[in-house]
């Protein structure tokens, strides 16, 4: 809860009128029974009937005054509850967001999903039927507790002799449910990213005839979810039927102790009188009323305890760091140069190198091309270069007007605006194009001539305006384009922004020769003027680059020109004669 506070802060307003409702509450709810006193052993006993009228009137003020005061208690806990929730959940994922490639790798996506959705919504419930009223619980057993032993301390002693019973069962029972839930919430977050991963690759489970056995999986992780919940269900319903016997217990003793001293004939009378026993009674179905609610409330606040523990621990991953506001732009003199230096890299700890000392420079304006087979370490210099990873040794330096930059010293998000890749696998969300190709945006997303200018630099505008225009929904993945309409959204994309340098990682690769052509004229102005890095399987966007970079094993094992490559008959040479041709075009 105290991590928990600044989400709450800005509504306490209402959190101090729901808390401040407590006491209210607590008072009304022990002075009631004290009425009943009065009206049994004063009012009745001394046939007053004045009295009697009197006494049910303050009888109804007061249960008037605890209904209010309960109403607007739990209106202003649960507000405060569900608008802290909301902002948590925005919290969260805009941290979601800002987490580096790192975290991916390692977090499946349905586990991401359990924590931002299920885990929340399990909070949500106890802050607002939970946490809260528990504290009114506290406050009400207190007072009720203090006017027992005030009204006789020895029937209370009595009364609460089962006390130290309540304690253990309770802590019984609250370490078993919070670790059962525990496993509740992992079972399920297990479940949850099977099940989006299944649903992403539904056609393949189709296409090989694994709808039985993807079922039979989800059916076993399921069962794991199922005995989980089955188990917390009998220790919760278990410490609720204990509860209630034994209210009805210390009843029985209250009564079996109390009853004797109400007759005048026995010796022992203490004065005992009746309205005092209904009194006792009364408070302890009262004090029970929230023990026993506490017990149902339990496996609640235990699911939010290991949702708060599967929460933090997802806010306590370290994001990328940010700009602040206001703050200087680092990359305003920014060339578009570049030079790597002994570059070495790996994707974890006690993993092979996957880029092994390299060197080489893209001068401002230049186009280096990266060529080298599957894992030779192509696709890793874009992602430095981008900072999507940053645990590097030696030196990538940025030039710039005030002298070199050091990639990892610059933040992610103004290195971006400088830099801007297009990889081969375009996601297209389901949305319009002006929304694709904006990204939301807001300079770019109120400038309708900007996206259209962008459209029409990679050709895409023709398409665009034969599907609806900027409004056209691409759907889920862009499936109502082709594989070549959503790559050209994707140049659409950096054409709208004009980075200074340009990453093509194998951007062509999966569009047909004939669009290939079309677009290749579109490419070419939206190269001119900046500095670019491709790397591609194709040579007809590899021999107009000024330098060709040969990788082979997170190595450069070559430079040079198309033609000189070739002329030297090593590794390019190669490439070339297993492939690496230009498609010729079609009539």
């Amino acid at each position: 809860m105290r991590r928990f506070w600044p989400y709450a802060r800005p509504h306490r307003r209402w959190l101090w009128l729901g808390l401040l409702m407590i006491p209210v509450v607590a008072a009304v709810s022990a002075l009631r029974p004290l009425l009943v006193k009065q009206a049994i052993d004063g009012d009745i006993a001394a046939g007053s009937a004045l009295g009697l009228r009197f006494t049910a009137m303050l009888f109804l003020g007061a249960v008037m005054a605890e209904f209010f005061a309960s109403a607007v208690q739990v209106y202003a806990l649960q507000r405060v509850g569900y608008v802290t929730i909301s902002d948590l959940r925005r919290a969260v994922f805009r941290h979601v967001l800002r987490l580096p490639a790192r975290f991916y790798d390692k977090t499946p996506i349905g586990s991401l999903l359990a924590r931002s959705t299920s885990d929340i919504e399990a909070l949500s419930e106890t802050l607002a039927f939970g946490v809260f009223t528990i504290l009114t619980d506290v406050a009400v057993i207190l007072s009720i507790v203090t006017a027992m032993f005030i009204l006789d301390a020895r029937l209370t002693l009595i009364s609460l002799a089962v006390a130290p019973l309540l304690a253990v069962l309770v802590r019984f029972f609250s370490s078993r449910l919070r670790a059962l839930q525990l496993e509740i919430r992992k079972a399920q977050s297990v479940q949850s990213g099977y099940l989006a991963e299944q649903l992403a690759g539904v056609t393949v489970a189709q296409l090989f005839g694994r709808e039985q056995a993807t079922g039979d999986e989800y059916e076993r992780l399921g069962g794991r979810y199922l005995r989980a919940t089955k188990t917390a269900n009998w220790y919760d319903a278990s410490l609720y039927s204990l509860m209630d016997g034994i209210s009805a217990l210390c009843v029985a003793l209250l009564i079996y102790f109390a009853a004797p001293e109400l007759f005048p004939a026995t010796p022992a009378a203490t004065g005992v009188t009746l309205g005092l026993l209904f009194a006792f009674i009364d408070y302890l179905q009262r004090v029970f009323v929230p023990i026993r609610e506490f017990s149902a409330k339990l496996a609640t606040i235990q699911r939010a305890v290991a949702s708060l523990e599967r929460i933090y621990s997802l806010l306590d991953e370290p994001a990328e760091p940010r700009s602040s506001p206001g703050a200087a732009e680092p990359l305003a003199g920014f060339t578009g140069g570049v030079t790597v230096e002994n570059l070495r890299f790996r994707y974890r700890q006690g993993a092979p190198e996957v880029l092994r000392g390299i060197s080489f420079t893209i001068a401002p304006g230049e186009i280096v091309a990266v060529v080298g087979r599957t894992g030779s370490g192509k696709t890793s210099l874009g992602r430095i270069l981008t900072r999507t990873y940053d645990d590097y040794e030696g030196h990538v330096h940025l030039a710039t007007t005030n002298g070199p930059l050091e990639v990892r010293d610059v933040v992610p998000d103004a290195l971006r605006r400088h830099i801007l890749m297009v990889q081969q696998d375009v996601f297209l969300f389901n949305d319009d194009v002006a929304q694709n190709v904006s990204l939301g945006e807001p300079g770019l997303a109120n400038d309708p001539a900007r996206i259209e200018a962008a459209l029409r630099t990679v050709q895409a505008a023709d398409f665009v305006a034969a599907r609806g225009g900027l409004g056209f929904v691409v759907g889920e993945r862009g499936r109502n384009l082709s594989v070549g309409e959503t790559q050209l959204l994707a140049f659409a994309r950096v054409a709208a922004r004009s980075p200074t340098l340009l990453i093509l990682d194998e951007a062509t690769a999966s569009v047909d020769s004939m669009t290939e052509h079309k677009v290749q004229a579109a490419i070419e102005e939206l190269l001119r003027g900046r500095s670019v890095l491709v790397i591609a399987h194709r040579l007809s966007t590899v021999r107009r680059a000024d330098k060709i970079l040969v990788m082979q094993a997170g190595e450069v094992v070559e430079q040079g020109r198309h033609e000189d490559l070739l002329a030297r008959g090593g590794v390019y040479a190669e490439l070339y004669r297993m492939g690496f041709k230009e498609p010729e075009a079609k009539a």
